[in-house]
């Protein structure tokens, strides 16, 4: 009786089979390897359940007959697990930035037989497009060189093998250099910052403008309310006791005045250091020529006095004359009264009659 040997193996047996004997599968394929020989008709059947990628392989059958080397004594298969490609993971490796060198990569982590990658370019309209010049393409990665502003866009990768194709998308955009999203971030938030700060140092500043002009115009009004009374007593006042006081009212005006002027040059020095914290060159040139004016209205107010100092010098004058015509008066009335008194009268003569 001959004695038949099937065995099935790609690097390590499967099953082998002996004649009158029981089938033998070895302990990778238990419960999903199953073989049936038919000795008849020369055939043997390998069937295998639960297959996976791992099952794609090569796989031989191979026969033994004692004492029989004549033949083909063994025939190879090959097992293809079909698996449809599982949805690819893009990539950008690389700084998106001008006149820098990318690359975009797309794989999918499983699929049999391994799948086929193919890119896409489309503008920010999701408009297709070609790719820009020196691009290149190969298993699955797209290779892009001297970025600029027109290479940002949307890009596609489908990945496709014989049970079907999967697809992934991502989004490209090219900045400037050094311009990422963090440090852009950081800059709007800084101008924003800034922009408020700035903002209440303005309305702090018109805040003290305003009361500044006010404490200014109360200046004015209490200096023009404090010459009137005294130029009207300066008016009424004559003689010496008059120009005594004329000059002490003066000394008082100028006194005062110096004080104003002082006031004024401590607003502009308050000004200066405003000037100085919001680098407003206009506006301080404005208030510098508002209070130029008001330096000019002092020094008419000064002339004005001197003026009238001038005035009260004329009546000083007046009244000396007056003086002088009273002396002269007085004088001449004197000497014609002395010069009308008549002489007095002789003395009588002696009474020389005696009586008889």
């Amino acid at each position: 009786m001959l004695s038949t040997c099937l065995i099935f193996i790609l690097q390590k047996a499967v099953a082998t089979y002996f004649i009158n004997n029981p089938i033998d599968i070895s302990p990778a394929y238990e419960d999903r390897a199953f073989v049936e020989v038919d000795v008849n008709n020369k055939v043997s059947t390998l069937r295998l359940t639960k297959v996976t990628t791992k099952d794609s392989r090569d796989f031989q059958c191979s026969v033994k007959v004692p004492n029989d080397d004549e033949g083909v004594t063994a025939a190879t298969t090959s097992l293809l697990v079909l698996v449809r490609p599982s949805p690819p993971i893009c990539k950008i490796e690389g700084t998106a930035e001008y006149f820098h060198d990318i690359s975009l990569t797309c794989i999918s982590e499983e699929g049999s037989p391994p799948p086929s990658y193919k890119w896409m370019s489309y503008t920010v309209e999701n408009v297709s497009r070609p790719f820009p010049p020196k691009s290149t393409e190969k298993d699955g990665t797209l290779f892009l060189f001297n970025i600029s502003q027109e290479t940002s866009g949307f890009y596609m990768c489908s990945s496709t093998n014989r049970i079907g194709t999967a697809k992934c998308e991502l989004t490209l955009a090219v900045m400037p250099g050094g311009m990422k999203i963090g440090s852009t971030a950081a800059i709007i938030g800084g101008v924003i910052a800034g922009l408020l700060v700035l903002a209440i140092v303005v309305f702090c500043c018109c805040r003290r403008k305003g009361k500044n002009e006010e404490q200014d115009e109360g200046y004015y009004l209490d200096d023009k309310s404090n010459t009137k009374p005294k130029q009207n007593g300066r008016g009424r006042s004559n003689g010496k006791g008059s120009d005594f006081d004329s000059r002490r009212y003066q000394e008082d005006q100028r006194d005062q005045y110096r004080g104003s002027r002082d006031r004024l040059d401590d607003q502009r020095d308050n000004y200066r250091g405003s000037r100085d914290r919001l680098d407003d060159r206009d506006r301080l040139d404005d208030q510098r020529d508002t209070y130029r004016g008001s330096r000019d209205r002092l020094d008419d107010q000064r002339d004005t006095y001197r003026g009238s100092r001038d005035r009260l010098d004329d009546p000083r004058d007046h009244y000396r004359g007056s003086r002088d015509r009273l002396d002269d008066n007085r004088h001449d009335r004197h000497a014609g009264s002395r010069d009308h008194i008549p002489p007095p009268p002789p003395p009588s003569p002696p009474n020389t009659h005696t009586g008889i």
